[in-house]
């Protein structure tokens, strides 16, 4: 584990292998006939400092399993993240690095120990969960999951019920927290170094990627941004 400073001199400890830049690929994605050319050179444009999760809310079990099956051997080729949300089970079977949690998923220490029942390094296995509250961010074990993610920090159509949280939340989200914190929520390229000056990580988009002409175009955006807020 290493200290990350960021640009507001916080730091957090995260390992040099944690994508900075998570996209959320939902139904619309993994129910599509071709699914393949639409994450493929997202994952290549990305590479390692991306992390691409499967968000499957109506699509059903099988179909979530063959495309987890494929990001994650593709993510391996391309040195990625793949990451199945909620579904700890397809996670596993399908050798995906990663699994996140909403707020009515299992326990951290519940996936750690099932992980490591099914002879998985259940250390290796990227564990995030998601949370809505700034207090939320001292009730989670830190020493068992690699990131939180906060939302939604800016207004967003995916989300119009939900009061953006703002950045002092955010900020203060970071200062309570003892692993690394996404902002998710209406973070665009535009936005996303005030996230970072807060403290964020990183940051976990949807329709900032998938909504554009060329996706693979607006990740390399979000890297760009990434790159320089991060640059000495």
């Amino acid at each position: 584990m290493s200290g990350i400073a960021s640009s507001n001199g916080v730091q957090v400890e995260s390992t040099t292998d944690l994508p900075r830049l998570h996209v959320i690929a939902g139904d619309g994605i993994i129910s599509a006939a071709d699914y393949r050319e639409r994450i493929g050179p997202v994952l290549r444009v990305g590479g390692r400092s991306i992390a691409v999760h499967l968000r499957a809310r109506t699509v059903h079990a099988a179909r979530l399993f063959e495309v987890a099956c494929w990001l994650a051997e593709s993510a391996r080729a391309t040195g990625s993240l793949a990451v199945v949300n909620d579904r700890l089970d397809v996670a596993l079977a399908a050798g995906a690095g990663g699994i996140h949690l909403r707020e009515d998923s299992l326990a951290p220490e519940d996936v750690r120990q099932v992980a490591g029942r099914v002879a998985v390094d259940a250390r290796g296995l990227r564990v995030g969960r998601s949370i809505h509250e700034t207090r939320q961010a001292a009730m989670h074990p830190a020493d068992l999951l690699d990131y939180l993610v906060l939302g939604t920090v800016y207004a967003t159509p995916s989300h119009p019920e939900r009061e953006p949280l703002g950045l002092p939340a955010l900020a203060e989200t970071v200062r309570l927290a003892g692993v690394p914190v996404l902002a998710i929520g209406g973070v665009v390229p535009a936005t996303l170094p005030y996230v970072l000056a807060r403290g964020a990580y990183g940051a976990v988009v949807l329709s900032g990627v998938w909504a554009a002409d060329r996706p693979s175009e607006a990740v390399s955006r979000y890297l760009e941004v990434l790159d320089r807020e991060a640059a000495p």
